[in-house]
């Protein structure tokens, strides 16, 4: 129902904060049991687009990415500029940003006439937010 995925514009990235945490959320969530494709759920990939050395991200916010229609899964790009990663809480901000990938998701399929399992999908950030914030 839920995944994440990342793209990183720069190589000073890997191993950073924001590469940490973008990773560790990952494997939380895949801890947790988001499934994506596995059971025929409509699904969003959450996918983290990071500023780096190499080139700026060139819009602001989330936007949908692509669409499969035969595995019925979503793309929706988040922005992480640096002004995002220098703010402080990157935490935060990567669980808030999961929740309006889920908002956007949901709405995506409710006008496709599919179902996405919004609540699943919810509860599965939260918990993943206990999680890292518990350490």
């Amino acid at each position: 129902m839920i995944s994440i995925g990342a793209v990183y514009h720069g190589p000073e990235l890997q191993g950073s904060e924001v590469n940490r945490l973008i990773m560790r959320t990952s494997r939380t969530l895949k801890e947790l049991g988001a499934a994506p494709k596995s059971d025929g759920k409509p699904w969003v990939n959450a996918v983290f687009v990071v500023s780096g050395s190499l080139d700026q991200v060139d819009f602001e916010g989330l936007e949908f990415g692509d669409y499969s229609k035969k595995d019925k899964g979503v793309v929706v790009k988040i922005a992480v500029s640096e002004s995002v990663i220098k703010q402080g809480d990157i935490s935060l901000f990567l669980t808030e940003s999961l929740h309006g990938a889920n908002a956007m998701a949901f709405e995506f399929f409710r006008q496709k006439g599919e179902i996405f399992p919004l609540r699943e999908a919810e509860e599965l950030v939260a918990k993943t937010a206990n999680q890292l914030q518990a350490g």
